[in-house]
């Protein structure tokens, strides 16, 4: 979901520029409308823009495949502002992280197609199939696991699409199954957060949480995500090769005659990594609590 600058053709770029945008401008006035009817509305896209921007750019580890991949956190924000909005917020996102060194600027249509059109309407679309036959934190699980697959699964489809015309499928195959192994573990990781989120939001929203106690759900999911970050962290001293991310290594196999290149690689390259993590941690940090007191008043 982060291509770089310098990978695709400039046809695909327009192209997938084009077609994000369209879903973008849906997605503005959707927003302008809720916030003219709903002045809570602007709080809770900031919380979870905020969310998405440092989930999706948050390096995670993988044991045994020597390689890191990302979360996608657009299921989520579907769920909870709509697929549209998450559209223009994983946008938004995507063009911020360029400046870090995950994906490019003339790239931001391929990835937001990707993590954006393609995993909160993915998300959005199970979620809504399984929502009257299920409990909500299974669906709202499901979302999170199928958003974060289908995000990667195109990924690979632009990448073969640009790179491989000649045999688009077998290529497509071929990129997705680069993909697969690291991102599997972290779309169980997704399904687990997403389904807790959900079910936390519901719950206040309907006042049913004991603010003394946990149910047995949270209880649950607690241990189910600290299980899944303890596996993640041991994949930091077990993983052998490299750890930059996924997204580089199937870069480098589909394009191994190009140099990606872009000002968030030359950034990093100047300040180092830290800098970059940094800078999304304090911004995310300072965006999510400036309008957390009114997303909980909203709630």
């Amino acid at each position: 979901m982060h291509i770089s600058d310098g990978i695709l053709e400039t046809q695909w770029i327009l192209f997938w520029f084009l077609i994000s945008a369209i879903f973008i401008a849906v997605g503005l006035r959707i927003i302008n409308k809720r916030i003219r009817d709903e002045t809570a509305y602007l709080p809770r896209i900031s919380l979870i823009g905020a969310v998405v921007f440092v989930i999706s750019v948050w390096h995670i580890p993988v044991p045994v495949t020597g390689s890191s991949s990302h979360p996608v956190g657009t299921p989520l924000a579907a769920i909870i502002i709509g697929p549209f909005p998450a559209v223009v917020i994983s946008a938004i996102s995507l063009f911020f992280q360029a400046f870090i060194g995950h994906g490019g600027l003339t790239t931001i249509g391929a990835n937001t197609f990707s993590m954006g059109v393609m995993g909160a309407f993915t998300g959005y679309i199970v979620y809504r199939l399984l929502k009257n036959i299920t409990p909500l934190w299974f669906c709202a699980g499901m979302a999170g696991f199928a958003g974060s697959i289908i995000t990667y699964i195109t990924t690979a489809l632009q990448l073969a699409l640009s790179l491989n015309s000649q045999n688009v499928i077998k290529y497509w195959e071929l990129y997705s199954f680069g993909f697969i192994p690291t991102q599997m573990p972290l779309a169980f990781a997704e399904f687990a957060f997403t389904a807790y989120v959900v079910k936390y939001i519901s719950n206040i929203r309907n006042e049913i949480i004991d603010a003394e106690s946990m149910d047995r759900f949270t209880i649950t999911a607690l241990v189910l995500m600290v299980f899944i970050v303890s596996i993640i962290i041991t994949g930091v001293y077990t993983g052998k090769g490299d750890l930059s991310g996924i997204d580089g290594t199937i870069e480098a196999l589909a394009s191994p005659g190009l140099n990606p290149d872009g000002i968030g690689v030359r950034l990093m390259a100047r300040f180092g990594e830290p800098l970059g993590f940094a800078f999304v941690g304090i911004a995310g940090g300072l965006i999510t609590g400036y309008y957390w007191t009114g997303f909980r008043r909203e709630t």
